[in-house]
């Protein structure tokens, strides 16, 4: 059996997937909040590139202590 290894997977957890959130509408419907779970961590994302996207590292900013 073939195994497939994938870049896009969960940047806190490591897993591969996500679901959508669904909420209900005033209405009583059922609807996709634009939001997506992960299935690992539980963790809420915006989108699905905040899901698997690496958090940038905080950019250097020098001491002003003096040495």
């Amino acid at each position: 059996m073939a195994t497939y290894k994938t870049i896009y997977k969960c940047r806190e957890c490591g897993a591969t997937s996500y679901q959508q959130v669904i909420d209900r509408a005033p209405s009583g419907a059922l609807k996709p909040t634009g939001q997506y779970r992960c299935t690992g961590c539980r963790n809420i994302f915006a989108t699905i590139r905040a899901w698997w996207e690496p958090r940038r590292a905080p950019d250097f900013q020098p001491s002003s202590f003096p040495g």
